[in-house]
């Protein structure tokens, strides 16, 4: 599958070219409150690198001092140190070797021991320091993926964005726990052994260090390489995980369509997308640590054979004849080889961390590009809290598209009154929905203004604004938790009683008086064991737990039964009184009473009147209203056979029945109630 599956935005700014050290700046700054610890930290590398650097100048010193093979610098410098404890260097020379020996064994031993608690205070000290940066960066992740605009998950996959804040932040903990412990000390290392090689011998240091340029070239090849295969196997990450979170949450659509073989498939290719870029970035790597072992072997091999030269040309001979002709005791030849050795491993190390480290710079792209994502809608300077509104509501002049190009609103002016109940409708698309989205301030009009009480809704904090409103939408969304927690949203200032209250009054305690628990029944994820019905029944509650000045309702009965509609239709009436509402609608059944109807088509306002009022238009809401229920007609004939005896025909419920009799009552009533005559039977549409 193609990269392109990532969102354009993110993938693309990942793709540009963006220096480590930029990266690697920020990541520290996050460090930046915790620089006690650092400096702690690096107080305790620098004992930690000083007792690894010290056994091969013990056990050069040792081999000349305790078996005589010569006088080198090694012997000179610790028996001049041991010398300060027994007397002088000439008294330590003088011990008996057994004596010796036990001294360099007590050494070891005190070296050992004392690395041990300094390593483990250290690597204890910076991987705290690791999880506390770690825990900064996730809680500040997650806070602003929170209040990204509504544009933002438009283009991103849930999936994707768990990835971000649970595997590439992980990534990043590697960097700072694992990678900088052990980098920071083996940077002390390499910096203390060069200096003692040179001090020693600058020309076998000259030596160890010449396979230095190839091991820089490598690393270079590997960063390039590696970088790149990083980027491609998280992106198939992001894809495996976006494809799985969506499977699961629409499982129910796969089984029933039988759809299982064709995800089996979809999957098998997405995981041999992540499989084939995984398996990439381990080849590089696979390349790559052979090449630094072999060329650090390559490195000792030339010390050995260049000291054991030395060594030998050197046999014999007293110390000022060893000097003039470049020879070496063994000692030195002894330090040199475990010097290289120790030299090479700290560059294994740090070639072993760089694959730690490329992981945590692709991960640091992902995230960063998320942290510098721009919240298109938020509170603007100078923006208040004006407390409850009145709930009048007025779109002037609003154009709005949410592509360029593709104009959703065009010059839209709509006026609500204050406590009054209008209901929008209109075809699909027809820009019903992107209304009380504007209202809400989920977007930002393009042009015009959307006013709340004669003020633009930009001039209120987005707490206070939508802090009045209530949405009810058609798709209803339960939290797992209880249901007293869903109804009040873990807000504790709503008591329990105003919560019984709500849901008496729109008839939900109904059914919840029935569940194991009432309002302290356990919800699963997305409520799936309440029905459509119940849900609907339970957002209405929590709306009127919150007492919003405007409601606002978008196909909020579109999907329960007649009875259910029935029982909310009642709920509808307590709801909506002394509160502005807005209704969307497609069944006009649900909007009879309302104050006013708008007809919205192609992003303009067509229509608006009452309902007798557009019926008497004979326009694009005549139509709709002749084709709702020319359609409910149709049904109902067809539902019943040609030939059937009136006591089979007696007990068949038919809920579209039920639906028209419910609708055309209503619309009796009304005509009763304002003199007017409403068609009973749907005639033909004309015009």
């Amino acid at each position: 599958m193609a990269d392109d599956f990532e969102d354009d935005l993110l993938q693309e700014r990942i793709k540009t070219n963006v220096f480590d050290k930029v990266l690697l700046g920020r990541m520290m700054r996050y460090a930046g409150p915790y620089k006690g610890r650092i400096v702690a930290g690096i107080a305790l590398v620098l004992v930690s690198a000083g007792f690894a650097v010290m056994p091969p100048l013990f056990i050069g010193a040792m081999v000349d001092l305790v078996f005589g093979t010569g006088v080198s610098l090694p012997g000179e410098v610790v028996g001049k140190v041991l010398g300060l404890f027994w007397g002088g260097e000439a008294v330590v020379r003088a011990l008996p070797d057994e004596t010796k020996l036990a001294i360099f064994g007590s050494l070891f031993l005190v070296l050992r021991v004392g690395a041990f608690f300094v390593d483990w205070a250290n690597a204890y000290l910076l991987t705290g320091l690791g999880q506390r940066v770690l825990y900064d960066i996730r809680t500040q992740l997650f806070a602003h993926i929170q209040n990204l605009s509504l544009s933002f998950y438009h283009r991103n996959p849930v999936g994707r964005l768990v990835n971000r804040v649970a595997y590439d932040v992980g990534a990043m903990e590697r960097m700072f726990s694992v990678a900088v412990v052990m980098l920071t000390k083996d940077a002390m290392m390499l910096t203390t052994i060069v200096g003692v090689l040179f001090f020693i011998d600058a020309r076998l240091a000259a030596i160890v260090m010449s396979v230095i340029p190839f091991m820089v070239i490598a690393t270079v090849i590997f960063r390039k390489y590696s970088r790149g295969a990083y980027r491609r196997w998280y992106s198939a990450q992001s894809r495996l995980n976006a494809f799985m979170a969506e499977t699961m949450s629409g499982v129910r659509v796969v089984q029933l369509f039988h759809k299982e073989r064709r995800n089996d498939r979809a999957y098998e290719e997405i995981a041999g997308d992540f499989q084939r870029h995984f398996m990439s970035q381990r080849r590089a790597w696979a390349y790559f640590r052979p090449v630094a072992t072999t060329l650090s072997a390559g490195g000792i091999a030339m010390v050995l054979w260049v000291c054991g030269d030395a060594v030998l040309r050197g046999a014999g001979l007293d110390p000022a004849q060893m000097a003039v002709i470049g020879a070496i005791s063994v000692g030195v030849l002894v330090t040199y080889q475990h010097y290289a050795e120790l030299f090479f491993t700290p560059i294994r190390d740090i070639t072993e961390k760089f694959d730690i480290i490329v992981g945590a710079m692709t991960s640091a792209e992902r995230i960063f590009t998320i942290l510098d994502e721009k919240i298109e809608v938020q509170d603007l300077p100078g923006a208040k809290d004006f407390g409850r509104v009145t709930g009048d509501v007025r779109l002037q002049g609003v154009h709005f598209a949410y592509k360029p190009g593709e104009p959703v609103l065009q010059g839209l002016d709509l006026d609500i009154k204050p406590g009054s109940t209008v209901a929008i409708v209109g075809h699909t698309g027809a820009g019903k929905t992107t209304i009380i989205n504007l209202v809400s301030r989920f977007y930002d009009v393009q042009q015009g203004k959307v006013l709340v009480d004669s003020r633009d809704v930009r001039e209120y904090t987005l707490k206070a604004l939508r802090s009045n409103i209530a949405v009810v939408h058609q798709d209803v969304f339960l939290f797992a938790g209880t249901v007293l927690d869903n109804l009040r949203l873990s807000e504790e200032s709503v008591s329990r009683r105003r919560v019984e209250e709500a849901c008496r009054a729109v008839g939900a305690d109904k059914f919840i008086d029935k569940l194991p628990g009432g309002l302290d029944a356990k919800v699963e994820e997305g409520g799936k064991t309440f029905s459509a019905g119940e849900r609907q029944l339970l957002s209405f509650a929590r709306a009127l737990v919150f007492d919003p000045a405007i409601l606002i309702l978008d196909e909020a009965t579109s999907s329960i039964d007649t009875h259910t509609e029935e029982l909310i239709q009642e709920a509808l009436v307590k709801l909506t009184a002394g509160r502005t509402s807005i209704v969307i609608a497609h069944r006009l059944s649900t909007i009879q009473r309302a104050d006013k109807i708008v007809v919205m088509h192609k992003g303009k306002l067509a229509e608006q009147g009452t309902h007798q009022e557009l019926l008497t238009q004979r326009g694009i809401y005549w139509r709709l209203y002749q084709l709702q229920y020319s359609a409910l007609a149709d049904r109902e004939k067809a539902s019943v056979p040609t030939t059937v005896s009136a006591a089979a025909l007696a007990p068949v419920p038919d809920p579209l029945r039920e639906a028209a009799a419910v609708s055309v009552g209503v619309t009796g009533r009304m005509a009763r109630e304002t003199g007017s005559v409403t068609p009973q039977s749907p005639a033909p549409p004309q015009g």
